[in-house]
C-alpha cells in the first residue's frame, strides 16, 4: 500500500489469494493455497467462499481443488479490450485472420513464460490446441523467441537456459533446440524484426510472430499468425507476413520501428 494511503484489508488479502493462482497457474488444494497466500486454512476458506460467490474463484466439486473462476476471465478480457493498444491489436489481428484464414494470437510475458491472452480462429476452425492461458516455450517457438530477443526481464533468459538444459518444469509448447541453434535464430530474428517457425514444433504448421513495443520502447507483447503451411507461406513476399509486420509497426509508438527491431 502507498505511504499515507488507506485501503480495505480484506480486498488486499483477496488479492494475495488471486496472485497465488497466477503464480501456480493450476488448480490448488486449500492447504496449499493458504500456505502460498500466507493465511490460515480456515481464514483462506472464508475468503474463497466470498470469491466464489462473485465468480472470481471456482471449486471443482469432484476434487475440491480451487482455480480462477469465469469472472476472472471476463476481467482479463475486459482489460484487453479496454487497453487502447491491445484493443487495436485485437481488431487488426481479426482482419488478418479473416483475410488469410489462419489463427491469430496475442501473447504476453506471464508468471510461467510467454502466455497466450487472446486467440482468434475466425471461420476456419483451428485444429491446434491453443487457447487463452497456453504457455509457449521461450526457445522452441517463434513467439517465445520474441521475448528472448527483445524482453529485458532476467526471468526470460533464466527460463530459456532451463529449457535448453532440460531442467524446466513448465509444460510449455515447443521443440527442444541446442544453444547454438537458439543463438542463431535470435540473431536472425533481430536482423529481420520478426520470428519464423516453419513446420515446427508442429509438422505442417507454420508460425510468424512480431514484437509490439510500448511508448517507452519496451516490449509490450507479441502478435502471431499460425496456420497450415499451404495457407501461411514463410517467404519474404508473403502477404500475411507483410500484414503482420505492418500491424506490429502501427501498434508500436516508437519513432523508428526499423531501428527498434534491429537493435
Amino acid at each position: 500500500m502507498a505511504e499515507g494511503s488507506r485501503g480495505i484489508q480484506s480486498v488486499e488479502v483477496s488479492g494475495r489469494i488471486l496472485r497465488a493462482f497466477v503464480k501456480t497457474a493450476e488448480p490448488m488444494m486449500l492447504k496449499d493455497l493458504a500456505e502460498l497466500a500466507d493465511l490460515k486454512p480456515a481464514q483462506c476458506h472464508a475468503y474463497l467462499t466470498s470469491l466464489k460467490n462473485v465468480g472470481l474463484v471456482h471449486q471443482d466439486w469432484a476434487t475440491g481443488h480451487y482455480s480462477p473462476g469465469p469472472f476472472a476471465l471476463r476481467l482479463g478480457v475486459s482489460w484487453l479490450r479496454g487497453n487502447p493498444q491491445t484493443a487495436r491489436a485485437i481488431e487488426g489481428l481479426k482482419a488478418l485472420t479473416e483475410t488469410f484464414g489462419v489463427m491469430s494470437l496475442i501473447t504476453v510475458w506471464g508468471e510461467l513464460g510467454p502466455t497466450i491472452v487472446h486467440t482468434y480462429a475466425g471461420l476456419t476452425q483451428a485444429t491446434l490446441n491453443l487457447r487463452q492461458g497456453s504457455i509457449f516455450s521461450v526457445t522452441g517457438t517463434a513467439t517465445g523467441r520474441i521475448f528472448a530477443a527483445y524482453g529485458t526481464a532476467p526471468a526470460i533468459m533464466e527460463l530459456a537456459d532451463a529449457e535448453m538444459s532440460r531442467t524446466s518444469q513448465n509444460q510449455a509448447i515447443g521443440e527442444h533446440i541446442t544453444r547454438e541453434a537458439f543463438a542463431e535464430r535470435i540473431k536472425e530474428l533481430r536482423e529481420r524484426g520478426y520470428a519464423l517457425a516453419e513446420k515446427r514444433p508442429i509438422p505442417g504448421i507454420n508460425a510468424i510472430g512480431a514484437p509490439v513495443f510500448s511508448e517507452t520502447g519496451a516490449l509490450a507483447f507479441a502478435i502471431s499468425l499460425i496456420g497450415k503451411s499451404e495457407t501461411l507461406p514463410m517467404d519474404p513476399d508473403s502477404e500475411a507476413l507483410a500484414g503482420l509486420c505492418a500491424l506490429a509497426a502501427e501498434l508500436s509508438p516508437v519513432t523508428d520501428m526499423s531501428e527498434k527491431v534491429s537493435a
